[in-house]
């Protein structure tokens, strides 16, 4: 943990791994931006994206021949989130260790912040193998590299508006294994309905709390359930919200270190640093 402060480079993303080998991002996603201007669909609503024609073909395009139909609607989840990324911007966060201690140890409870993001959809990169999470209980842990996130703004049947987020957290991102792990998840953030940022996130325990042997000795974190999935990315939205002095605009490096043993791949794409300046709550 000495040298957690000193922040890298982005790691490389999901996004680069996925959408930017050959011409896919540019053939692909001005198309689906197109057909859902003519049939006046809103492509950052999770419900009505799956009714874009030019979406199915380009998921059936990403799907791997011998992929079990039951996981279908995880490249789905991927593919919305990948397209609403490029379509603000590609926008990454990547965040520094100390910060997400911080917010993990202190815990802000979030009290009197309203709801805000920088942008309708982005990528939240966090320091690597810091938190560790699984797909289903039968499964080992694996690092968390970040979340997916879009927000799309609905109204009820009272014509109320409400946000809706959508999240897919990425896991189990390594240099010698093709692809990764994805859990999506979404809530609903409005006058009236609850927030998750000040309740309990498991039924016992911390939030966050270890549970990989020998993990407390490296200060590792643990997400079990989607609740503090949620936390941490409020938290996150609240520190950048609060401390915008902290949010640093970097460019990616020039030469990729990839042929360093043991580094791993650096994105191609410049982003956003989120450190930790001492500003506390």
């Amino acid at each position: 943990m000495a040298d957690e402060g000193k922040g890298g480079a982005a790691r490389l993303t999901p996004y680069e791994l996925t959408f930017l080998e050959g011409d896919f991002e540019s053939r692909v996603f001005p198309a689906i931006v197109d057909e859902a201007a003519g049939r006046g669909e809103d492509p950052g609503l999770r419900d009505r994206f799956q009714f874009i024609a030019s979406v199915g073909d380009a998921v059936r395009e990403i799907v791997p021949p011998d992929v079990p139909p039951e996981t279908l609607d995880e490249y789905r989840a991927l593919f919305y989130h990948a397209f609403n990324f490029w379509r603000a911007g590609r926008r990454t966060f990547v965040m520094d260790a100390p910060v997400a201690r911080y917010l993990v140890e202190a815990a802000p409870r979030l009290e009197g912040w309203e709801f805000a993001a920088l942008a309708d959809a982005f990528y939240l990169q966090l320091p690597p193998n810091l938190f560790w999470a699984s797909i289903n209980p039968d499964q080992q842990p694996e690092p968390v590299d970040g979340f997916f996130v879009t927000l799309s703004t609905e109204a009820d049947a009272r014509g109320t508006p409400f946000q809706d987020l959508q999240a897919l957290m990425i896991l189990g991102i390594h240099r010698n294994r093709p692809g990764f792990s994805v859990i999506p998840f979404d809530c609903e953030i409005g006058p009236g309905i609850p927030t998750v940022w000040g309740e309990p996130g498991r039924e016992s325990g911390q939030d966050f709390e270890n549970v990989l042997p020998g993990g407390d000795m490296a200060g590792l974190y643990s997400i079990l359930t989607v609740t503090e999935a949620l936390k941490l990315i409020g938290r996150a939205l609240w520190y950048v919200d609060r401390h915008p002095e902290d949010v640093v605009p970097e460019t990616a490096p020039e030469r990729r270190l990839e042929d360093r043993p043991g580094s791993p791949p650096l994105s191609r794409m410049d982003f956003l640093r989120v450190r930790f300046g001492g500003a506390g709550a």
